[in-house]
C-alpha cells in the first residue's frame, strides 16, 4: 500500500511552511514511530553542508535534529537549486531532459521512502516557484501525488486575495487543495478571522475547483521571534566581522528583538530610555561613554541584550577593557568596518529574509507549542482518513 502524501504549499517564501511540516509531524508521531513518517523537500535552494560534505536542503537538516533522526538525507533533499543554476538551464540546448532528469530523480527519491506510512513533502517558495525549470510546485506535487495543504497569510482581505490566486494556479494543474491553515495571523485578529471565513465560504468561492471539499485546519497566531534572526545569523551577513567573545556560545543562538542605533551625544543618551531586552544595538566602534552606559545597563536586564554591533571599526577604536567587558558579561557581539548605516541596511535584509536554523531549538519547541493549542488535529486526520 502506498503511503499518502501531503504536500505543504504557501503563499510565498517564508509562509510557515517548515513551521507547518515541524507541527504536523510533531502531531503525527502521537499516531506513528518516527521511522513510518517521511519527509521530503522535493527542490531546495538554501542548501547546507554536511560533515560529510554531502549538500542538503537546510531544513532537511532541521527535521533530522528535531523530529526525524533517522531521515534519509539522500531521499530527502533529491533536487537542489543554488543560485546560478537558473541561468545556466535558460542557455543549455536540453532544457527538456534536465527537467526529466530532475523528475526522474523526485520520483526516485519518493519511491525509496515508499514503505513509510505518510509523507510530508515541503513546497518551495510561492506555488510558481521553480517553474523556469519545470518545478512547480504544483508540477512537483502532481509528479508525487500528493494533495496539498495550503499556508495563507493573515488578513481578511489579503488571504483571500492570496488564495483566489493560488488555488486556481492548482485547480488549473489539476492538483488537490484539500485543506488551508490561516498562518501568522495578529492575535488580536483571531476571532475575526474565524467569524469570517469559514468553509463553507471558501467552498462555496471555490466550487468545482477541486474534488473533495476544502477544509480549514487552523487559525494559527503569529509568534513572537519567530521571524528574529539570531546573531550568529547577523554574522554570517557581515564577511568583515570580528567576533568578540566565544560565537559559538549558546547565547549566539537566541532570536533577537528590535534593532537600535545609538546615534544621540553622550550627554543625551540614558540607556534606560532608549534599550530593552533583546535588542540588537549598533553603534560606533569608537563610543566609549555610551558603550560604558550600554554595559552597565545590561547588567540591571533579567532577560538581556541580544547582541551589540560595533560599526565603523578601526584597530585604533577598538578599546580592550570595554571588550573584556562584553566577554565578560556574555553579550554577543562583532565588530565590522562598515558605517552605521550600511551595517543597518545589511542588518534589515537579514531580518526580512529570517529562516529557522538547524540551532533554533527555542523557536522549533514554540512551533510544536503553537501547532498543538491551535491546529486542529481531528479534523485533519478524519479529512485524509488517518486512524
Amino acid at each position: 500500500m502506498k503511503p499518502k502524501i501531503i504536500y505543504i504549499s504557501g503563499f510565498r517564501q517564508h509562509a510557515g511552511k517548515t513551521t507547518t511540516s515541524l507541527g504536523l509531524i510533531s502531531l503525527l508521531r502521537k499516531i506513528y514511530k518516527p521511522e513510518d513518517i517521511g519527509y521530503i523537500k522535493p527542490v531546495g535552494q538554501e542548501l547546507y553542508t554536511l560533515p560529510n560534505g554531502m549538500k542538503t536542503d537546510k531544513d532537511t537538516k532541521i527535521l533530522q535534529n528535531f523530529l526525524l533522526p533517522d531521515l534519509d538525507m539522500n531521499a530527502a533533499s533529491p533536487v537542489k537549486i543554488p543560485s546560478g543554476v537558473t541561468k545556466t538551464f535558460l542557455i543549455s540546448k536540453n532544457r527538456d531532459q534536465i527537467t526529466k532528469n530532475y523528475i526522474h530523480e523526485i520520483k526516485k527519491a519518493i519511491d525509496s521512502i515508499s514503505d513509510k506510512k505518510i509523507i510530508i513533502a515541503e513546497g518551495t517558495g510561492h506555488p510558481g516557484v521553480g517553474s523556469i525549470v519545470g518545478l512547480s510546485n504544483a508540477a512537483v506535487c502532481k509528479t508525487i501525488g500528493a494533495e496539498i495543504i495550503y499556508l495563507a497569510g493573515g488578513g481578511l482581505g489579503k488571504s483571500i486575495d492570496m488564495l483566489t490566486t493560488d488555488l486556481t494556479f492548482f485547480a488549473a494543474n489539476k492538483v488537490q487543495v484539500r485543506g488551508i491553515i490561516f498562518n501568522k495571523i495578529f492575535p488580536h485578529k483571531l476571532d475575526i478571522m474565524k467569524k469570517y471565513i469559514s468553509e463553507d465560504f471558501l467552498n462555496i468561492m471555490y466550487k468545482g475547483c477541486f474534488r473533495k471539499p476544502i477544509k480549514i485546519f487552523g487559525f494559527l497566531p503569529e509568534i513572537e521571534y519567530l521571524n528574529k534572526p539570531s546573531m550568529r545569523q547577523i554574522m554570517k551577513e557581515f564577511p568583515n566581522a570580528i567576533p568578540i567573545g566565544d560565537s559559538n556560545d549558546k547565547s549566539w543562538e537566541f532570536p533577537c528583538g528590535n534593532i537600535k542605533i545609538i546615534s544621540v551625544p553622550d550627554e543625551l543618551f540614558h540607556p534606560e530610555e532608549y534599550l530593552k531586552s533583546r535588542d540588537v544595538i549598533i553603534i560606533s566602534a569608537g563610543s566609549e561613554r555610551r558603550l560604558s552606559g550600554i554595559i552597565e545597563y545590561n547588567k540591571t536586564l533579567t532577560s538581556k541584550l541580544a547582541g551589540i554591533i560595533l560599526s565603523c571599526r578601526r584597530t585604533s577604536d577598538l578599546d580592550q577593557e570595554k571588550l573584556q567587558s562584553i566577554k565578560d558579561q556574555g553579550i554577543p557581539a562583532f565588530s565590522v568596518n562598515t558605517d552605521t548605516a550600511l551595517t543597518d541596511d545589511i542588518l534589515h535584509k537579514c531580518i526580512d529574509d529570517t529562516k529557522l536554523q538547524p540551532y533554533d531549538s527555542e523557536k522549533i519547541h514554540q512551533v510544536f507549542d503553537l501547532f498543538e493549542n491551535y491546529y486542529d488535529f481531528d479534523k485533519f486526520k478524519k479529512a485524509f482518513n488517518i486512524r
